[in-house]
């Protein structure tokens, strides 16, 4: 028998998954940034340090539990001894989970009886969609959301006697690879609910109703024991990651914009107000230089992909997964504060079974001139697709070579190399340079550490008054921007940090021939900033950040709180307290002599144990107001608080212009 007679369709499918995905892992060699968040814990974890990121700091510093523990297994395969070998041990898993994606989906599309032209136009564009090789080889979990997403799409179709147990299998794969999962194990659940066919279902809705609540049981109880260790080992199953990210939306705000966007949909879609088009194009399209069509490409697409849900008509599983698209790209669109690329991939699939299905339901029609225009439509589409794919894969290595290798690894690298023990490094990109620094790090919004979100709450969002609260040793900023120190906080440039070292790969960078180059251009130049002097002033029962040291001085007879702008001073209040009284001002001599002061900003905020709440904002200009010179005092009613023991009150001033002579007081706050 000729052996090549056993290789079916599937087998194609499966193999061409593994090795699309090894071929764009060998040509760009990416490592994605997150990778080395997670993999900091993971390595942790095979080395016997525990499943933290910080030695001895039990935080729960990823998303995703398959995503952490399958590469501490690879690690540990390895003896510990090197990270390539442990990446690509888990990249060729990656690979293998997303060549079996595939495979089950065209298997449930061939027993749904799809004409070949829907199951290659969907194999095609899943097989070669720039997101999901990218993400499935760059070390993201992306590949076992994509398996257990077809797993439970192929559960919901496949009636029989063990139903319930392939489906609560497929909802715990999905929250063991993330724990958000449970948005699209309710989409597809209420797909199936709403547009119930129970010849193909296995049930009416009463039926399927059961199926879901025992389906829901066997998923607790393979994802329960995580939650029980996760909460009994860090104190929460949340992941810090949530509550981090969380802290940078806005309360009620993100559900306002959901229920508002969710009904403009298609509209917002094509002002590109959406992550809708996001579905059909590469990672961060967003940045200019993709070709012109690239946009209204995705856009045409995520329309029709978010309506087909409501022809009557149409199959079952194509309204399914159209009516899991439409709300999920709604989330992804409205939610979260940014629509991140690895969140994509898995609308990427659900759209494409919606729009396969439905060329292959007009293919059916057998009208000449339908199927003329689902022809040359399905070959425009995949060469659109191609073309895109060809340029991400370009983007990729361009970006792996002169950003993360040639970059963000060195500025970790070398800031091993000049830092202390115990020192701490402030930034936003925290992957590679986080893991190869080894430091602690504060970085923004604060995934790897407690106090990043904690200072958040008590002090803000300012990158500047972050920075005076926590005084990290390091600072990694983006230069020449508005991350830069010298943008956002001149006198800490001044007086505080020094900058000491720079990264850029700017003119290597502006010479490529690449779609999307801006990407790269927005993480080409880096300077690192060294702290010179301590910015904590803290004295008993307060805590006082200034780039300036804190002193008492006599003004009209009381003695005072110097605090230089912008600065702070956090009081905690009674539990008892009902209402405080406070002085603030300049001294009489800041209006003296050239330079003197050009006023300043004084806030006085209450934190209630979970939030802030503004309570007073004064603009003295004591040069150009009389009445503004000498001591204001105010007497403030204190709000409800929701953790008396934890509430504090915190007394700000930034600066108005420059920084000359704001020397700014407060009394020590009376409590009544």
């Amino acid at each position: 028998m000729n052996p090549f007679r056993r290789f079916s369709i599937l087998h194609v499918t499966f193999l061409a998954g593994i090795i699309l995905a090894l071929v764009f892992a060998l040509y760009t060699n990416r490592v994605w940034e997150d990778y080395y968040i997670t993999f900091r814990s993971s390595k942790n974890l095979a080395s016997g340090h525990g499943l933290v990121y910080n030695v001895g700091d039990k935080l729960h510093t990823f998303t995703s539990p398959l995503g952490v523990l399958i590469p501490a297994v690879c690690s540990f395969v390895t003896g510990n001894s090197s990270d390539t070998a442990a990446l690509w041990l888990f990249r060729g898993i990656c690979a293998a989970a997303f060549g079996g994606a595939i495979t089950l989906l065209v298997s449930l599309m061939r027993k749904l009886a799809w004409p070949a032209i829907a199951i290659g136009l969907l194999a095609v564009m899943l097989l070669t969609d720039a997101k999901s090789l990218d993400f499935t080889i760059n070390g993201m979990e992306t590949a076992f959301m994509l398996l257990f997403l077809v797993y439970a799409l192929w559960a919901h179709l496949s009636p029989g006697t063990r139903q319930w147990q392939h489906l609560g299998a497929a909802w715990a794969g999905l929250m063991w690879t993330r724990p958000d999962s449970f948005i699209y194990v309710g989409l597809i659940a209420a797909g199936c609910w709403i547009f119930n066919q129970p010849e193909r279902t296995g049930g009416d809705r009463r039926q399927q109703f059961f199926l879901f609540l025992k389906a829901g049981l066997l998923t607790t109880a393979i994802y329960g024991p995580w939650l029980i260790w996760a909460g009994w080992y860090y104190g929460t199953p949340v992941p810090h990651t949530i509550v981090a990210k969380a802290a940078m939306t806005q309360e009620g705000m993100a559900l306002q914009e959901f229920l508002h966007g969710i009904w403009q949909l298609p509209y917002l879609i094509w002002k590109g107000a959406t992550a809708a088009e996001g579905s059909f194009l590469p990672a961060y399209y967003m940045f200019p230089t993709w070709p012109s069509w690239s946009l209204p490409f995705g856009r045409i697409l995520g329309i029709i992909a978010s309506l087909l849900w409501l022809a009557p008509r149409l199959r079952l599983e194509c309204r399914i997964a159209s009516l899991a698209y439409f709300v999920a790209i709604s989330y992804l669109s409205f939610v979260p504060y940014f629509p991140f690329p690895w969140y994509l991939p898995a609308t990427t699939l659900l759209a494409w079974v919606a729009l396969a299905g439905t060329v292959g339901q007009l293919w059916q029609s057998n009208h000449s001139s339908v199927r003329w225009v689902v022809g040359i439509g399905s070959i425009s589409v995949i060469a659109g697709g191609l073309l895109l794919t060809v340029a991400a894969a370009k983007q990729a290595k361009a970006q792996q070579t002169y950003v993360e290798d040639g970059n963000r690894r060195l500025i970790g690298e070398w800031i091993k190399e000049h830092s202390d023990p115990g020192d701490t490094v402030f930034m936003e990109p925290l992957g590679y340079i986080g893991y190869f620094s080894g430091l602690k790090t504060y970085d923004w919004p604060g995934m790897s550490s407690r106090e990043v979100p904690q200072a958040t709450k008590l002090v803000g969002s300012l990158w500047q008054n972050l920075i005076l609260y926590l005084q990290p040793n390091w600072l990694v900023l983006r230069a020449d921007s508005e991350g830069d120190l010298t943008y956002f906080s001149p006198i800490l440039t001044g007086m505080s940090y020094d900058r000491v070292k720079e990264f850029d790969r700017r003119s290597e960078i502006e010479k490529l021939d690449i779609s999307g180059k801006n990407l790269l251009l927005f993480d080409s130049h880096f300077a690192i900033y060294h702290r010179r002097n301590p910015m904590r002033h803290d004295i008993s029962g307060h805590q006082i950040a200034s780039p300036i040291g804190s002193s008492i001085r006599t003004i009209h007879g009381k003695d005072l709180r110097l605090v230089h702008a912008p600065g702070f001073m956090i009081s905690k209040v009674p539990p008892e307290a009902n209402s405080v009284q406070i002085s603030f001002g300049f001294p009489d001599d800041a209006i003296e002599g050239n330079p003197s002061t050009n006023g300043a900003i004084f806030y006085i905020w209450f934190y209630d144990g979970e939030k802030r709440i503004q309570l007073r904002e004064h603009r003295l200009e004591p040069k150009l107001y009389p009445q503004h010179r000498g001591l204001q005092e105010i007497t403030i009613e204190l709000p409800p608080r929701v953790d008396p023991a934890n509430t504090k009150l915190i007394f700000e001033t930034d600066a108005m212009g420059d920084t000359a002579k704001d020397w700014t007081f407060w009394s020590m706050p009376r409590f009544e």
